[in-house]
Formats: structure tokens, sequence, C-alpha cells
């Protein structure tokens, strides 16, 4: 029984983390430029996240396809963003992403 309750906690702790990194990272983007151009003329730098978050909402409901899913992406990052050359976004977004998601479609593949 112990064993389940440490999973659950796993399980809900990494969903909650991704919600609060892809809502944080959502309203930069979407603010970040907003200043000068206004916040409709910015959303196109708001789109990842909002698939992030879309990704992370389907992994509430479907554990290993959001989980697969949010693994991509995190990927997708560390292409899209050239994380490789600059280590701190690969540390402090791809990484955690891809953790993260890997966690999720771990726990959810084990549940089978």
């Amino acid at each position: 029984m112990k064993k389940e309750t440490i999973k659950k906690f796993l399980i809900y702790s990494c969903k909650i983390l991704l919600l609060v990194i892809a809502i944080s990272l959502l309203i930069f983007a979407f603010l970040s430029g907003a200043e000068n151009s206004g916040a409709l003329k910015n959303m196109p730098n708001a789109l990842p996240w909002v698939i992030l978050l879309i990704f992370v909402l389907v992994a509430f409901r479907w554990q290993i396809a959001g989980g697969i899913l949010v693994i991509f992406f995190g990927i997708f990052t560390i292409i899209f963003f050239g994380a490789i050359e600059f280590l701190w976004i690969l540390f402090l977004i791809s990484l955690p992403i891809v953790i993260l998601g890997s966690i999720l479609a771990l726990a959810g593949a084990s549940d089978r």
C-alpha cells in the first residue's frame, strides 16, 4: 500500500509541476513583448506554451499518451531553442519537461 501512495504522489507532483511550468512560461511569453506591440500581437510567442499546456491537460486524462507528447515537446524545445548551445535553457526549460514527461509515461506504463 505504501508503494502505491508514493507512486500516486509522484504522478500528481509531476502533473502539477508541468502545469505550473506551462502556465508560467505561457504568461511570460504572452506578456514579454506586450508593452511595445500589445498582447495580441505577441500571441505567436506564446503559441508553443499553449501547446505544452494542452499536452499537460492530455496527461491529466491519458497519462501515457500525455507523457509521450510532453517528452516530444521537450525534445522539440531542445532543437527549436538551440538548447545544446545555451545550457541554461537546456537545464531550466527543456530537461525538466523531458524528465517529467518520462516519469508520467513510465508510471502510466507500469500500471498496465
